[in-house]
């Protein structure tokens, strides 16, 4: 189903090292987040409210920040793929990157934010309501989310794009969060059992170390990380082809 919609949707689409087409892939992949990230960012605040519950609403803000993300990730894409110039004489790639770590450091942002509310739930608890609709709204929500983390893994993978994969991750961490919120809105209703506070406060926890993770894997090729040492083999196979070449040494690889 993904390679039907990125054939369909992408011209050119098995051209990945052009900047024109890695650019198309972004675009792509935003505006479906985009889209998805609305709608279930609307219902969550909608029933969120109706419910009094923080950690739905929380988990609908949350949502609401992964569209920054996808314009964000939007425009690094677009300035990606300016051609080089005189001040940037390999290009522009590694906004890439720059978008990646403005991707991470939202959703830390967002999960201090949920922490804080979820303390002051958990000093003044109150039982959310339930009702049949929140069930299916958040059920629905991880379907969503889980299918966002499979494309964005997908198209990250095959582009080779940090910004994709930190992409990736905020969307399984999303998965988990909702999985928490539905987990604290069955045991209110169930078992009267007030954990509203405590559930977001795990979510806001597990959204930090996302947003750690994605910046760690944007963070260390800006500072310039090692090749991987596949990277490194096929270099010197190419090299080596000229039988004049009788070794390669200090192999030195920046990315751009």
């Amino acid at each position: 189903m993904l390679e039907f919609l990125v054939h369909k949707c992408i011209k050119d689409a098995d051209e990945i090292e052009r900047p024109e087409v890695r650019k198309r892939y972004g675009f792509f992949s935003s505006i479906v987040g985009i889209i998805c990230n609305v709608i279930l960012f609307a219902s969550k605040l909608a029933i969120g409210l109706i419910a009094g519950s923080i950690s739905i609403v929380s988990d609908g803000v949350n949502n609401l920040s992964d569209c920054a993300t996808c314009i964000v990730t939007m425009f690094g894409y677009k300035m990606a793929a300016k051609p080089a110039d005189r001040d940037h004489p390999f290009g522009h790639g590694r906004i890439e990157y720059i978008s990646g770590l403005f991707v991470a450091v939202m959703i830390i942002l967002m999960a201090y934010e949920l922490i804080k509310d979820s303390i002051g739930k958990i000093l003044h608890p109150e039982l959310p309501k339930f009702s049949s609709l929140v069930a299916v709204i958040l059920v629905v929500s991880i379907g969503v989310k889980i299918y966002m983390y499979f494309y964005n893994r997908s198209i990250g993978r095959k582009i080779e794009s940090a910004t994709m994969i930190a992409t990736a991750k905020d969307s399984l961490s999303d998965t988990f969060s909702t999985m928490v919120v539905l987990a604290s809105a069955l045991a209110a209703h169930f078992w009267k059992i007030p954990i509203d506070g405590y559930c977001g406060l795990l979510v806001g926890v597990m959204i930090l170390i996302a947003g750690i993770t994605a910046m760690k894997d944007t963070v260390s090729p800006l500072l310039g990380q090692a090749p991987e040492p596949e990277l490194v083999d096929e270099i010197e196979k190419i090299v080596r082809c000229d039988k004049r070449i009788l070794g390669i040494h200090d192999l030195v690889v920046h990315d751009y």
